[in-house]
């Protein structure tokens, strides 16, 4: 039976398994990520690209052992914020807490504009599709909408994400479909270069974004019908299923249009220039609906885990308190639409000042989830010191630090490649949680009150403030 946590906090016992599946499924947004991503995945590693895809699922399967060696012990919806905290301290916590709610920030311009486009798209309204006045009208109005929806509760939540991502991958199904009986295509003239060490670094990040999202099962922890295990199983899950379907549908693709026609394609919509003449206009339509709902799925699985990041960090003191404020339906209300404001606001400024919104927010969203990713990995080892390592030293140890060192690579090489404006972005999110952390104490104390062990299954007490209707 789930009801609300001890002391007014979010519900408890409302996500099941499934449902924590289909979240961490939505968050991926995969409609929207093999449209944009296949064809630059192809342009930098040619027909390596299904390989790539299974490879690179494999460090972040290791960051998902990460996360269950933490939830096991203490299921807490601020998950990085709280566990970094603990073992780095809170400055190092609250920075790894700050980066990623900064993603999911960043990452909701990409999803907006690319929701406002297709559904303008869909209606027939061409002309507003280009303006950046209509886009940001639109896509705030959008942004308002899932965040309504998040604020009902987790479990309107997740009854939402299992309609839209059903349509998505019937639509996916279908294009796939179509590739495969139609036959190749001829080949085109040029072809793929062989690809160099900083190509493979490139696809690699490109493959985090794509993976990025299968934490959502942990970020819903607390509102899980079992905390300490349901998150893991819902992460290696859906983790499963994307590996096979990304490479999957590569495959089919590459097999479908070769190399050089989607190298060309790069970053451009793949299913856009591929699918109307695969599946006729209707079948564009339908293919142009998908990634409309892929964008607007996952728009609302970001909400979640944004808000209970700053849900957390507001109920023991280190963000305002207004953000812990909780609805009659357990969610975290104050944090939810702070989150849905700064959305909103940056969003509309890039629009208004970018030309290349989606290739700059992707880029820098990769480098902040890589980077709270090797935090989060390395809170493994530290935290549980020599004693517990030598209980566990391949949850605790090999695997933490061998997530951490590739990632840390990664990461460090990326940086010489990021565009100027992804740069600028970067450095904006890591000098403003600088300085945020400036005030923070600089003692190890651990956020809130200690999680119980995992044969309670029951979820931390916590006091936030209620809010009155």
């Amino acid at each position: 039976m789930s009801g609300t946590a001890p002391g007014g906090g979010l519900r408890s016992g409302a996500v099941g398994t499934a449902a924590s599946t289909v979240l961490s499924l939505a968050s991926t947004a995969p409609a929207y990520s093999l449209a944009v991503s296949v064809g630059l995945l192809v342009s930098l590693v040619g027909g390596w690209t299904p390989l790539l895809l299974l490879v690179s699922a494999v460090p972040i399967l290791l960051v998902v052992l990460c996360f269950r060696e933490l939830n096991a012990e203490r299921p807490d919806c601020g998950t990085c914020f709280t566990w970094a905290s603990r073992a780095l301290g809170p400055r190092a916590g609250w920075l790894t807490g700050w980066l990623s709610i900064a993603a999911c920030v960043l990452v909701m311009s990409n999803l907006l504009q690319v929701a406002a486009v297709y559904l303008l798209t869909v209606l027939g309204a061409d002309a507003a599709a280009d303006s950046r006045a209509a886009q940001g009208a639109v896509g705030v109005t959008l942004l308002v909408a899932v965040a309504w929806l998040a604020h009902r509760g987790i479990t309107v939540a997740a009854r939402t994400q299992l309609v839209l991502l059903g349509l998505e991958v019937a639509a996916l199904g279908w294009f796939a479909a179509a590739a495969l009986a139609a036959g190749p295509l001829p080949a085109a003239d040029a072809p793929v270069p062989a690809p160099g060490s900083s190509d493979v670094v490139a696809a690699f990040l490109v493959a985090v974004f794509l993976y990025w999202g299968w934490d959502s099962s942990f970020s819903v922890n607390e509102e899980s019908v079992d905390p300490h295990r349901t998150p893991a199983r819902a992460a290696l899950g859906a983790l499963a299923v994307l590996a096979l379907a990304y490479a999957a549908f590569a495959a089919v693709v590459l097999a479908y249009a070769g190399p050089a026609r989607l190298s060309r394609i790069g970053e451009d919509d793949l299913l856009a220039a591929l699918g109307a003449s695969l599946m006729g206009s209707t079948g564009g339509t339908v293919l142009a609906g998908a990634v409309l709902l892929s964008a607007l799925a996952s728009s609302q699985t970001t909400i979640l885990p944004a808000a209970r990041s700053a849900y957390a960090m507001a109920r023991v003191g280190l963000a305002p308190r207004p953000l812990a404020t909780v609805s009659a339906t357990g969610s975290p209300a104050g944090a939810t639409w702070t989150v849905t404001a700064v959305s909103g606001a940056v969003y509309v400024a890039l629009v208004a000042t970018s030309d290349a919104v989606l290739a700059d927010s992707v880029a820098a969203t990769a480098v902040l989830v890589a980077a709270y990713y090797t935090l989060t990995a390395l809170a493994v080892p530290i935290g549980h010191g020599r004693r517990g390592i030598a209980r566990r030293p391949l949850a605790r140890l090999v695997v933490p630090v061998s997530a951490a060192g590739l990632l840390g690579y990664v990461l460090v090489a990326s940086l010489a490649d990021l565009a100027t404006t992804s740069l600028v972005a970067v450095g904006v999110v890591l000098a403003t949680g600088a300085l945020c952390v400036v005030g923070l104490p600089r003692d190890r104390s651990s956020p809130g009150p200690a999680a119980p062990r995992a044969d309670t299954a029951t979820v931390p007490s916590h006091q936030p403030t209620r809010e009155t209707r």
